[in-house]
């Protein structure tokens, strides 16, 4: 009796979790798959059963769910011979554990892992402050700190600064705050363009010098003489602290992990959710063999954008779109970029191609929501509706 009341209550918890994600997965493109190591992880945390529901609907709700847009683009760039418009097919098992490494760093800036506070734990159910927070480690914990930043932003949007920043948590910080350079984004509405840009630099340069191996990793990256990285990372962490927490099996291929990091921006700047670009004039990049892409318009914020609008434009239908009707496509300018590495040309040398791609028209032109902002539902009930003056 005990052990069927048991069964159907574990049967009812895993339909709650599985609703909750699906109902509300959709702000970012993300193929999450759960490794050995998190399973293992899982077992020696504190919350085992949760975990275990979480980990069901990571491994399989959510491939089914959501688009690897990400993956499609990347193994595209680095050649898996699919035709345009079919670059989803380049996602295979294979091709995955081919690439693993550089996929995990392609993901990071939508899911970076990081240590929670012991001190002073979130206040969500499921948190296990021994665990890394990832989606795949924690996933009950990593949405519930998600939804959290997402009502923050929301309440922090008036005040045209970052919602969130050092201090805070990473996956805060990436997504709805100061961070959002990462993703090719105004960190708030009303930043200027010129600013975004300037901190996209400043991050392609450091995961350039990672990726190139002329970066040291095991530095606090406060002391690596960049001063404006260091204002956004004042505290005690390396690049190896910052990209491979609680990731063991990642640490010797920084490199790969940081190239990644950096093709995600470039990926996240031809989503329509993201930047607004002008058309492509058939122009090449100066200085470089590659065409120019579109200039960049405008920058967008993701705070006071709805989550399903901006979720349209990182679909796979949307990718394929792209790629039949845009020259050069995202896929092109990752294939640039992963060439440039190959190559092992240095920072100096890829300078040109990176201000090509991402030099806004106007510096001066802020960042905002865009056509990505849910319209209110006029209220019902005929004359109710009226208004009067």
């Amino acid at each position: 009796m005990q052990k069927s009341k048991l069964t159907a209550r574990f049967r009812a918890c895993a339909l709650v979790v599985a609703t909750a994600w699906a109902t509300s997965a959709g702000a970012f493109q993300v193929l999450p798959k759960v490794s050995d190591a998190d399973r293992k992880i899982s077992k020696l945390g504190s919350n085992p059963v949760l975990d275990y529901l979480g980990h069901w609907f990571v491994g399989n709700g959510i491939p089914i769910m959501k688009s690897p847009v990400h993956e499609a683009i990347t193994l595209a760039a680095i050649g898996c011979g699919a035709s345009l418009g079919d670059e989803s097919d380049c996602v295979t098992v294979e091709a995955v554990k081919e690439h693993r490494v550089i996929l995990y760093g392609v993901r990071w800036p939508d899911d970076p892992p990081f240590a929670l506070s012991a001190a002073s734990p979130p206040r969500i159910k499921g948190c296990d402050v021994k665990v890394t927070l990832r989606s795949t480690a924690q996933p009950a914990c990593w949405w519930g700190m998600f939804q959290d930043a997402g009502k923050q932003a929301k309440t922090k949007g008036a005040a045209r600064a970052p919602a969130f920043g050092p201090g805070d948590y990473l996956l805060y910080r990436s997504h709805y705050g100061d961070l959002q350079f990462m993703h090719a984004m105004g960190a708030y509405d009303g930043e200027s363009a010129g600013d975004t840009f300037d901190r996209m630099k400043m991050w392609a340069k450091f995961l350039w010098g990672v990726a190139s191996r002329t970066t040291p990793t095991g530095i606090f990256i406060r002391d690596l003489g960049m001063d404006d990285l260091a204002a956004y990372f004042p505290g005690d962490i390396t690049a190896m602290n910052l990209f491979a927490t609680g990731i063991v099996e990642v640490r010797k291929d920084l490199d790969k992990v940081a190239i990644g990091a950096l093709l995600h921006m470039v990926q996240d700047s031809f989503s329509k959710a993201h930047v607004e670009r002008g058309p492509e004039t058939g122009a090449t990049c100066p200085g470089t063999e590659f065409d120019r892409p579109g200039q960049i318009r405008r920058f967008h914020s993701y705070a006071r954008q709805s989550s399903s609008l901006h979720d349209k434009e990182d679909t796979s239908s949307s990718l394929s779109l792209h790629t039949l009707m845009i020259s050069p496509s995202a896929v092109d300018m990752s294939r640039a970029f992963l060439t440039m590495w190959q190559q092992r040309k240095s920072w100096e040398e890829t300078e040109p191609l990176f201000d090509c791609v991402f030099q806004p028209r106007d510096r001066s032109a802020t960042a905002e929501a865009g056509p990505y902002v849910e319209v209110p539902k006029p209220p019902s009930g005929g004359n109710d509706s009226m208004t009067t003056h």
